[in-house]
């Protein structure tokens, strides 16, 4: 939250983070151009980012993951996907062994008949 006695006001503050986001610029080359330390201009962005709703840096080239109410219903649905998914292949290993059971049984009794 800015100060009071701030030397800048909200509306430059906010033109300056919404030209680094429009140009693709980074923070730090805009700083150097309007001669401002490059740490206030990251911290006008991602104040600018969360006050519109836009993602993160991180969230927008995709180092990191998206937050918010879809990406978490869609997380919960792919790890229970994922969780059905485990115990699926699990329930298919354990039919596999008792087939495979079953064809030695089969091939013991075969072999006694003979």
């Amino acid at each position: 939250m800015p100060s009071n006695n701030s030397k800048y006001t909200p509306e430059f503050r906010a033109e300056t983070a919404k030209y680094v986001i429009e140009s693709g610029k980074s923070s730090t080359s805009v700083a150097e151009e309007i001669g401002i330390d490059k740490n206030t201009v990251c911290s006008w962005v991602r104040e600018y980012r969360r006050k519109n709703g836009l993602p993160s840096y991180a969230e927008e080239k995709g180092i990191q993951p998206l937050r918010g109410k879809e990406y978490n219903e869609e997380e919960k649905r792919i790890r229970d996907l994922e969780k059905e998914n485990r115990r699926l292949r699990k329930a298919l290993e354990d039919e596999q062994e008792k087939v495979a059971i079953l064809k030695k049984s089969l091939h013991i009794f075969m072999e006694a008949q003979e």
